[in-house]
């Protein structure tokens, strides 16, 4: 690890109470959170942020209701134009071909069940919200830590010190490498694939959930009244093959159609999106758990401590919560002004996430292990419980546990 001594003759030196790592979504929410929190001055704030590739990225996220209720706080809604969100007020679940699916529908016309929003529009809101927050590119390389505060060493020659590091740095997490916090990691074998399909019918709010041959599926409503987009997973082998093919939409499409033929519902290929070309987007599912997401002064939250199966879309909802869960964890802290690092603002954290991080984790992980079983009797068990389910009043535990 890189001595403080080496660093100060070569790097420039920067200090901030509070500092946050990653600059995505899930960061970029984080310091949203921090600068409304009044926890803080706004320079008190540090933003690492590496520089994004611009590029047409028409990527989706499912929000559910209680992650509406945040952004409506944070104000990233209030200026939504008609064609940038889609309401999702059914959602069906297929647990096999010609099943009848298990159905959730809203209960209020005022309340969807969710809304399905393209990244860009809520990071281009949160991007102007915070211009007014120091922020740093690059990335970082190396930290070293001390009794009163920790500090990130950037490849731009630049240091940050600061008394508490929350890091948003993703599924990949290089912070935490760097502090050799203990990782699950779980090999799916499976590679996930998204992109726009047009269909037969109206989408008509409606999102689709379907345990197909070819591996679990999710269909959420997009702008357009007949274009979905998709998020599927797909043994790595036979994702390889089918993305050698002149047009893997099609294939992906005869597959859809195979499995829905008995709702007359039926899938073909989108060339192109708001005039940009609709390609297919690829990327392993490799999913990975931190039991403890914490370490000296630093907080893991999001993908960096928990990556889980997209196949209920719950995942950045999950992350979202745990920016919450700092906002309560530091409050206390400051409040009383005790350290920003003391262990006692990492145990909140940890208590606090961790029950809710591994009933979802396991909940994903049994539909996605139980549903790509090569057992056929597990299939059959599961599709059969699910069709049971939909005609009992336990039904709605699910959405209530889904929503939260």
């Amino acid at each position: 690890m890189k001595s403080s001594k080496d660093s100060k003759e070569t790097h420039q030196e920067y200090f901030h109470k509070i500092c946050v790592v990653g600059g995505g979504l899930t960061g970029a929410i984080m310091v949203l959170l921090l600068k409304q929190s009044k926890l803080f001055k706004k320079n008190e704030i540090a933003w690492i942020k590496p520089k994004e590739k611009k590029h047409a990225d028409f990527r989706t996220t499912f929000y559910n209701s209680a992650s509406i209720e945040l952004l409506k706080d944070l104000h990233l809604i209030d200026n939504l134009d008609f064609d940038d969100y889609s309401t999702v007020n059914q959602i069906e679940v297929f647990g096999a071909k010609r099943s009848s699916p298990l159905i959730w529908n809203n209960s209020s016309s005022n309340s969807p069940l969710g809304i399905v929003i393209k990244n860009e529009i809520i990071l281009n809101a949160l991007i102007k919200l915070l211009n007014d927050i120091p922020k740093y590119g690059g990335t970082v390389t190396n930290t070293d830590i001390n009794e009163y505060e920790r500090t990130l060493y950037l490849n731009n020659k630049k240091t940050i010190k600061t008394h508490l590091v929350l890091s948003a740095d993703g599924k990949s997490s290089y912070m935490r490498k760097l502090l050799s916090i203990k990782t699950i990691e779980k090999n799916t074998k499976h590679i996930a694939v998204s992109g726009f399909l047009k269909q037969s019918k109206k989408h008509g709010s409606k999102a689709i959930q379907a345990f197909t041959e070819l591996g679990p599926i999710g269909i959420l409503p997009f702008e357009n009244e007949n274009i979905i987009n998709f998020v599927q997973s797909i043994e790595k082998n036979k994702l390889n093959s089918i993305m050698s093919q002149k047009e893997p939409e099609k294939y992906l499409c005869q597959n859809l159609n195979d499995f829905f033929s008995h709702t007359g519902l039926s899938f073909m290929p989108l060339n192109k999106i708001k005039n940009t070309e609709n390609k297919l987007s690829v990327w392993d599912l490799g999913l990975n758990l931190v039991v403890n997401p914490t370490a000296k002064r630093t907080i893991l939250i999001g993908d960096a401590a928990h990556s889980i199966h997209p196949l209920a879309g719950q995942g950045f909802n999950l992350a979202l919560r745990d920016c919450l869960s700092v906002i309560k964890a530091i409050k206390n802290s400051v409040q009383f002004g005790n350290d920003l690092g003391d262990k006692a603002v990492l145990e909140f954290y940890k208590s606090d996430r961790l029950p809710h991080t591994l009933s979802m984790t396991a909940f994903t992980d049994f539909l996605f292990y139980g549903f790509t079983s090569t057992s056929a009797k597990t299939k059959s068990l599961l599709s059969k419980g699910m069709e049971n389910l939909n005609k009992s009043k336990f039904k709605d535990i699910f959405k209530v546990f889904a929503s939260n």
